[in-house]
């Protein structure tokens, strides 16, 4: 009686309900578009805040000014345009120069500063035994000097020599303690075949958000517009942008035209499918609207206390999608029963009582399966999957809710013109696909068995691990064409290292000490997944010892003759009196060290001390998971012998600890997903035969999804590895309402024939929500597309062709399988 009231309420009461429906989808509209407003693509966002990582990350926005920069490259076509280059990097420079402070620390374009400072000071940064060797010598010199000027010497020169200085020594030491300096042309940032010229501007915070980002990278694009790029001099000038700065940019704005495209696709694609599906335009607001006002309603929902969920990351941006292409399944069969009433020549109203009635438990328990697909996603502490979880286990009851709501008023407000004309139940590709598989089950089972023998020795075939180990393949595709992974390695290459070092923060002097011994010995070891290019440390630029180094230097510039100037070449010359000038030989103090140099070191409270930068070497060793695991747990284990309170921060840590996460989480979730949908399976039917007919079609579905996989070579990541229970849960679905409209009819040919097609749009509309990820530049969000695709059409063809084949070979005598009982209370789809 409660629902005949209900059903009462809806069709009387049609306006009303519609409009209270548009009030709170208007509502829940408005947070939605905050929602997506709020896209954040950075690699933080898919990991739970306990992470490591993420810990240390959110120390170092506490403790480091600043350590993000965004680089101008400018590909000069040929050298002989690297001058004009230079000269337009040097006008941006300027402009730069007057840029707020709160939001860019500084900017060059060469190492001049930084050359002047080391040449300057180079008697104040050697150990003062060296130093004091060096002045030794030179003593030495000296008196033999002396000794031949006065004629006190009894051998000539031939005989006695002139006692050798250790210069190219000491050199070499330097030089294989800290490396040879890279060669820049005039000290400018130029590659060394004059091809490549870049601008390097450092982001005042490391704290910057996106915002800021987005604000610098705009406000550089508008200055290289406004000095009229590329110059007329050298028209054959391109410019690119590199960098976490440029990375974090182009990632958001692409996955903001992504999903731009990705939802046109979706509309379009999906409005048409229904169209010529049902042969009626009206069809299409019928189930758009509530499968819409119920993705608005989900975003609405997640938004509140205690999820909170106000903002998107790159798993969750399409989530919109395919919450449409998943939420319009229950409509299309709802809608799809309707139809066959009224081509019987059912008034509206009983009409839809009767496709209510039939479809509720069915559709119910399809949506619950997929819901619970995703719940299981919940078990993860991974952002990436616990949020997709939770938004789309939330969508796919909204979107039911919102169905069986909204569909009888809208179908009302239409009365005779939705599907006013008598006709058949079924269209003629669903009559025909109905005799084909019920009058030939087996061929076709046949065919399916053979595609599940080859799908399985493919799965236990597949050599090597089924997770993706090299994250550059999950950039976007564009950003290798023109974007930072085009312009990056170029930068990189110019300078000769990366910008963004990995950190370890300590609370000492002492144990920064302690951190940077232990990473130069893992370095020498080749440990840390052999990625250790460098290690700075403040006692490189401020060594403790400068002071006696000092010392000796000031008795150095007493021994120093005219004649033993009067030697040198004129540079060797100019670089003595430089180390030996008043300037070389004054006190050092951190307030002289060109800030470049001390980046990363200099923390928010003026320590210089209590950090060690560790610059990873460039090539694509830093783009493999086994490398950067190794490189994140050795660093780990030296900030910890180094101290209890070290933690290290870095884009290599963050990466390796998504890997971790997958790898602990990803076989939870897919696991909980099977569980949760077999259990869905065994409770959506009083009957043993139907369960475990639904369960063998789940499992045939899946095992042809990662047989594909397998043999297709197609590897798991953070993104598509939620394909995997999204398709234990649309398996359920469709076999679910296939084995409904059979156990309530005990017909297999209006189980195939009429429910079948509405399946078959059913998956057509989530197979474009799928493949609208396809479309997309971002690579891992397209791989999550084919995995998802494939898993679609396979559940789809085990539900439709296998499934009833199965059913009817069975019913034929070739075995003991009951026929459901018509009269059951259960109704089905």
């Amino acid at each position: 009686m409660k629902a005949e009231r209900l059903m009462d309420f809806l069709f009387g009461r049609a306006r009303l309900v519609l409009l209270v429906a548009g009030v709170l989808a208007a509502v829940c509209g408005v947070r939605a578009v905050l929602t997506y407003a709020n896209l954040r693509s950075d690699l933080e966002e898919l990991l739970p805040r306990s992470a490591p990582s993420v810990q240390a990350l959110d120390q170092a926005r506490r403790r480091l000014p600043g350590l993000r920069h965004l680089g101008v490259v400018v590909d000069t076509g040929r050298p002989e345009n690297a001058d004009a280059a230079l000269r337009f990097l040097s006008d941006l420079e300027a402009r730069v120069a007057h840029y707020p402070k709160q939001l860019v620390a500084g900017a060059r374009t060469g190492v001049a500063a930084e050359r002047h400072f080391v040449e300057t000071r180079a008697l104040a940064l050697m150990e003062p035994s060296d130093v004091a060797k060096l002045r030794e010598a030179v003593e030495a010199r000296h008196r033999w000097e002396v000794a031949h000027a006065t004629g006190m010497s009894l051998l000539d020169e031939s005989e006695d020599p002139a006692p050798p200085l250790p210069l190219k020594e000491l050199e070499a030491k330097y030089r294989a303690r800290h490396g040879a300096p890279p060669n820049f042309p005039h000290d400018r940032f130029v590659s060394e075949d004059g091809r490549t010229a870049v601008l390097v501007i450092q982001a005042s915070s490391h704290a910057t958000s996106f915002s800021d980002d987005e604000a610098l990278l705009t406000r550089v694009e508008r200055d290289v517009h406004d000095l009229g790029f590329p110059t007329a001099d050298a028209p054959g000038l391109k410019l690119g942008f590199a960098g976490d700065v440029a990375t974090r940019v182009e990632e958001a704005r692409g996955l903001a035209v992504d999903l731009g495209v990705s939802g046109a696709i979706v509309m379009v694609l999906v409005l048409g499918a229904i169209a010529w599906f049902f042969r009626s335009l009206l069809a299409v607001p019928v189930l758009i609207v509530p499968v819409v006002f119920g993705a608005l309603y989900t975003f609405g929902v997640v938004a509140l206390p205690p999820l909170s969920i106000r903002h998107l990351n790159s798993n969750t941006a399409f989530l919109s999608s395919i919450i449409v292409g998943n939420g319009l399944n229950s409509g299309v069969i709802l809608l799809a029963r309707y139809r066959e009433e009224r081509r019987r020549g059912a008034a509206p109203a009983p009409g839809m009582r009767i496709a209510l009635v039939e479809t509720f438990r069915a559709t119910f328990g399809a949506s619950a399966a997929a819901a619970a697909s995703y719940a299981t996603l919940l078990l993860t502490d991974f952002r990436g999957f616990n949020q997709f979880g939770w938004i789309g286990a939330i969508g796919m009851l909204l979107c039911w809710t919102a169905t069986y709501v909204l569909v009888p008023p809208l179908a009302m407000l239409f009365g005779t013109r939705l599907f006013g004309r008598p006709g058949p139940a079924s269209t003629h590709e669903t009559r025909g696909l109905a005799r084909l598989v019920l009058g030939h089950p087996r061929p076709v089972l046949g065919v399916a068995l053979a595609l599940f023998v080859v799908a399985t020795f493919g799965i236990f075939k597949r050599n090597g691990s089924w997770l993706e180990t090299n994250f550059s393949r999950l950039r976007r595709a564009d950003s290798f064409e023109h974007g930072e992974r085009y312009w990056g390695p170029r930068m990189d290459a110019t300078l000769h290292t990366y910008l963004t070092p990995a950190v370890i923060m300590t609370d000492s002097s002492a144990a920064a000490s302690r951190a940077a011994a232990a990473v130069r010995e893992l370095a020498r070891a080749g440990r840390a997944g052999d990625l250790i290019a460098t290690v700075r440390t403040a006692d490189d630029v401020l060594p403790p010892y400068r002071e006696q180094s000092l010392e000796e230097a000031r008795k150095l510039a007493r021994s120093v003759t005219p004649a033993m100037l009067d030697a040198l070449s004129p540079d060797d010359r100019a670089r003595v009196e430089r180390v030996l000038s008043p300037e070389a030989l004054a006190p050092l103090e951190a307030a002289e060290v060109p800030a470049t140099l001390l980046a990363g070191l200099r923390d928010t409270q003026g320590h210089v001390d209590r950090n060690v930068l560790v610059f990873p070497k460039i090539g694509n060793g830093t783009w493999d998971a086994t490398k950067m695991a190794e490189f994140a747990a050795d660093l780990r284990e030296a900030a910890r012998s180094a101290g209890e309170h070290s933690l290290v921060v870095g884009g290599l840590l963050l990466s390796s600890d998504i890997i971790s996460a997958m790898r602990r989480d990803g076989p939870i979730a897919t696991a909980a997903a099977m569980v949760a949908v077999l259990l869905v399976a065994l409770l959506a039917f009083r009957h043993v035969g139907l369960s475990l007919a639904a369960i063998g079609s789940l499992v045939v579905g899946i095992t042809l999804m990662l047989g594909f996989a397998a043999w297709t070579g197609q590897r798991l990541n953070f993104s598509n590895l939620i394909a995997l229970p999204i398709t234990f849960g649309v398996a359920a679905d469709y076999s679910i309402n296939v084995l409904k409209r059979y156990q309530a009819h005990g017909e297999l040919e209006q189980a195939v024939g009429k429910t079948g097609g509405a399946v078959a749009l059913c998956s057509a509309t989530t197979v474009i929500g799928f493949a609208s990820l396809i479309v997309a530049q971002n690579r891992a969000l397209r791989s999550f597309g084919e995995l998802a695709i494939s898993g679609e059409l396979a559940c789809l063809s085990t539900a439709v062709l296998a499934l009833p084949a199965y059913l009817a070979w069975r019913a034929s005598g070739h075995g003991t399988f009951a026929k459901p009982d018509v009269h059951s209370q259960e109704s089905g789809a």
